[in-house]
């Protein structure tokens, strides 16, 4: 374990085995820190944070400072957890939950790219990747394997579904289903294809999934969606079926509407 002399490190916080803490790094109190990771210089670790293994911080980054929101406040205890094999990148900010006790979470291998933002009390799953200056809002839950690209913006309390990919500089603030693309202002225009061949999803997977969209975006309701996915044979693809179905079940805020491309 190599810690650079000009580090901070709080005597409350517990550093694992074989990190490496780079200059001018802040550790507050009780924040816990795994083993491997990579701390770059000028890096911010707040308290009640949890670091697993193997991660990268890189310069800049804040991870697990106050949140943004007029409803904290600083004598609350509250917590920020992440997982194994992430990285984030260049002033890339993460903040604990609001309310005492809440926590923000970050799952296992996800890339956080530069100036990117998760807020408070988010959820976030494994294999997520945020481009640049993308940004979450409060209470933000994402599956995993979802990307956002550059600058997409995301409201509080949305929920982008499994493999979802949102185009760049994007505004969301209705539900995005599982393995669509998402765009503009709560659009979505079909299936991510590309995407789902890369994780080894089979022709026919990829043809019942453009089917089950084709369901979801003409029938113009839920049960004629249900209907109609009773009438088709979805048995190869029945896991992931039945998850866009319980997503678009639970959707609390509606989901984003179909609009098909055209070519300029």
């Amino acid at each position: 374990m190599a810690i650079h002399p000009t580090a901070i490190v709080d005597k409350n916080a517990k550093i694992g085995k074989g990190n490496e803490i780079g200059p001018y790094v802040i550790i507050e109190g009780n924040a816990v820190i795994g083993d491997n990771n990579h701390i770059y210089p000028h890096a911010f670790i707040g308290e009640n944070t949890t670091i697993g293994n193997n991660n990268e911080i890189h310069m800049g980054a804040v991870i697990g400072h106050f949140p943004q929101d007029k409803a904290f406040k600083k004598d609350s205890k509250t917590f920020l957890v992440v997982g194994d094999n992430n990285t984030f990148r260049e002033y890339v900010t993460i903040h604990r939950g609001t309310e005492p006790e809440s926590t923000t979470k970050i799952g296992n291998g996800c890339l956080i790219m530069g100036g990117a933002h998760i807020a408070h009390d988010c959820q976030v799953g494994n294999n997520v990747i945020m481009a640049n200056m993308s940004g979450i809002a409060g209470y933000v839950e994402i599956e995993d394997g979802a990307i956002l690209s550059g600058g997409s913006m995301v409201h509080q309390f949305v929920r982008i579904g499994k493999m979802a990919i949102l185009s760049g500089n994007c505004r969301i603030n209705m539900d995005v289903p599982p393995f669509l693309i998402a765009g503009e202002r709560n659009q979505t225009w079909g299936v991510n294809i590309v995407g789902l061949k890369r994780a080894g999803f089979s022709k026919q997977q990829i043809r019942d999934l453009r089917k089950l969209y084709s369901l979801f975006t003409q029938t113009g309701s839920r049960q004629k969606m249900l209907d109609g996915i009773n009438e088709e044979d979805f048995s190869e693809s029945k896991e992931f079926v039945d998850h866009f179905v319980s997503f678009v079940e639970k959707s609390k805020r509606g989901t984003c509407f179909a609009v098909k491309q055209t070519k300029e």
